[in-house]
């Protein structure tokens, strides 16, 4: 595998980490639409916590889930008297980009069907199981922006204010925090399509470029982009730093699975990881520095 890097053209590797770099960029300015102007938040302060976020996802066990939580609270540190709104808009930003997944996981698994049902067993499960969890997703999701209608049920306000006694009521002020973005629709279905329709293809277009200088042939569009839709759901779940392993080993077995060349995955997997976590790991770095040096 560490030949089949090394003969592979470092413009593949360059590109990866181009459409990397502008897909973590334009989250930054999917935060900062979510963030709203009563916040008064500037793009330097949105990116530099965007970044930082990135960073700690690294060494947080935590899935994504753990760069959020670090960069929330040091959006409410700066917003004292805000620090409400400033943890939800990390929230309501962690919601859209999530939806925008599920959702394309869906669409590609109904492109795919035909192609899941040749799958091994294992690389099947594995498929049924994510997009089972997606499908649930969207339905959480749903009823965080549509309680006003669903909680009316006898049934689902018991089941709230049952989950308020065991989890010392958390879930329901989520859900009331989030009700809060319901008067702007429309920018929640502005940003959930711009993750469905541009951030998440372009971390699928990132893994064509080192697939392509490996197999020298464009890999299949459907399942590729497929195979990483399934591993971007599965570093969602807060099992390791960052998803870091988690991704790999899903987009790696689908793409096999998919008649990919195990070592051409492998290869293609290593440098999509690796690109990655060069640009959380610069960006982070760069943002941390002293003020001092940050200005230069």
């Amino acid at each position: 595998r560490l030949e089949s890097i090394r003969q592979m053209n470092p413009l593949w590797v360059l590109l990866c980490f181009c459409a990397q770099l502008i897909q973590v960029t334009l989250t930054g300015v999917r935060w900062k639409f979510l963030i709203g102007k009563d916040l008064n938040v500037s793009w330097y302060e949105t990116m530099r916590l965007t970044f930082i976020g990135l960073f700690s996802n690294i060494f947080i066990p935590a899935g994504a889930v753990g760069g959020g939580v670090v960069k929330a609270a040091m959006l409410a540190s700066k917003l004292k008297g805000q620090r409400v709104e400033a943890t939800v808009s990390v929230l309501v930003d962690r919601i859209v980009g999530v939806a925008g997944l599920f959702l394309l996981v869906l669409l590609f698994f109904g492109i795919t069907f035909s192609k899941v049902t040749t799958l091994p067993a294992a690389a099947q499960s594995v498929v049924f199981l994510l997009t089972a969890l997606s499908a649930a997703g969207c339905v959480i999701i749903a009823v965080l922006f549509f309680q006003d209608f669903i909680f009316r049920w006898k049934f689902a306000s018991d089941l709230l204010a049952f989950a308020d006694r065991w989890l010392r009521g958390i879930p329901g002020n989520v859900i009331r925090s989030v009700s809060a973005y319901r008067n702007r629709w429309k920018t929640l279905i502005g940003t959930t399509l711009f993750s469905a329709l541009l951030l998440h293809p372009l971390l699928m277009l990132a893994i064509f470029f080192p697939l392509y200088g490996s197999i020298h042939e464009l890999p299949p569009v459907d399942t590729t982009m497929a195979a990483v839709a399934y591993g971007n759901v599965a570093s969602a779940v807060p099992l390791t730093p960052g998803g870091l392993g988690t991704r790999d080993a899903v987009v790696k077995t689908l793409l096999s699975a998919w008649n990919i060349p195990e070592t051409s995955a492998a290869t293609a997997m290593i440098i999509y990881t690796a690109m990655l976590l060069l640009i959380d790991l610069l960006g982070g770095i760069a943002f941390l520095l002293p003020a001092e040096l940050r200005k230069r």
